[in-house]
């Protein structure tokens, strides 16, 4: 029985929905080749399930309690180097995207893909190689031309999103009201966005004020 199981790719499935969860668990362990050892409702458990199982394959849900699925990714690959993890979340903004990989995440995958796309995500992720859906990929490379935001202009973005004024977010910031002006101009442009009111829904999109 154990040669059996060791002969499969072993998963750990992360997601706190437990429908979502038992209905991806399902999915794969229909697969002669997959076996899925143990599920989590949590980032937390999720570690604590790897360390544990030692699986091949980490599946992730991006948005969890305790700790998010970015948060756990950084986590578990600072104690498992070599850990493979796949993102598979609702969310699809660029930055959510570019952040996930940029933390060490082997593939990132949506919700609304079809069954077989996220069983070919795992066996192309245990084969070595990286995997992003479609959707995924052309979110990222539509991204590329844009330009980058400051640290600082994050900051004030977040500020922005909490419902700040300028006055509010210079005191939040101690810096001067017109150096907030400058920031609030910059984001406004950066993103291509007419008012700083677009500007927050265009961050709620693309990921800026999630993790």
């Amino acid at each position: 029985m154990r040669d059996a199981i060791e002969d499969k790719i072993t998963i750990v499935v992360a997601d706190d929905h437990p429908v979502t969860r038992d209905g991806l668990a399902l999915i794969l362990s229909s697969e002669s080749d997959i076996t899925v050892v143990a599920q989590a409702g949590d980032g937390e458990e999720a570690l604590d399930c790897y360390r544990r199982h030692k699986p091949d394959l980490l599946v992730l849900d991006l948005q969890m309690p305790r700790l998010n699925g970015l948060g756990a990714t950084q986590q578990l690959l600072r104690e498992f180097p070599t850990a493979h993890i796949l993102l598979f979340t609702t969310y699809d903004g660029d930055e959510d995207i570019f952040r996930a990989m940029h933390a060490g995440a082997r593939g990132y995958v949506l919700k609304d893909c079809p069954r077989d796309e996220i069983i070919r995500a795992v066996r192309t992720i245990h084969r070595g190689s990286r995997y992003l859906s479609p959707p995924v990929g052309a979110k990222l490379a539509d991204a590329q031309g844009l330009p980058p935001l400051t640290e600082r202009e994050r900051e004030v973005l977040k500020l922005l999103a909490e419902g700040q004024s300028n006055k509010e977010i210079c005191f939040s910031l101690a810096v001067s009201e017109s150096t907030v002006k400058t920031h609030v101009a910059s984001i406004i442009e950066k993103m291509g966005v007419n008012s700083r009111t677009e500007a927050v829904l265009t961050a709620q999109k693309r990921g800026f004020l999630r993790g």
